[in-house]
């Protein structure tokens, strides 16, 4: 019987997930609060590390796969979510411009 209700409980909260859409992540507009304007130690400590990093003398680019979700589209997640970060006045990189595809 407690093995019956364990496997109830679990396929009740398998299905709320599956009829939301959304497996887990961050809602779009929050993560974006989360890192603009933030350094990279900042970003890691609050969203944690990227799936990959791409680097280029000015820019650095760092792309996270399915950490968000759009609230707007039925809670689809997002395949990749891609931070653009720039060096600011003081040469530290910070998150200019946030990417969802």
């Amino acid at each position: 019987m407690k093995a019956f209700l364990v496997a109830a409980v679990c396929g009740i909260v398998l299905a709320l997930n599956g009829c939301s859409g959304q497996v887990g992540g961050t809602a779009r507009g929050l993560f974006i609060g989360y890192v603009t304007d933030k350094t990279e130690e900042e970003v890691v400590a609050k969203v944690g590390k990227p799936e990959s990093i791409d680097t280029k003398p000015n820019t650095l680019r760092w792309t996270y796969k399915k950490k968000t979700f759009d609230p707007d589209n039925q809670s689809l997640v997002d395949e990749e979510t891609i931070l653009i970060f720039q060096k600011d006045a003081a040469g530290k990189f910070k998150v200019v411009q946030v990417i969802f595809g």
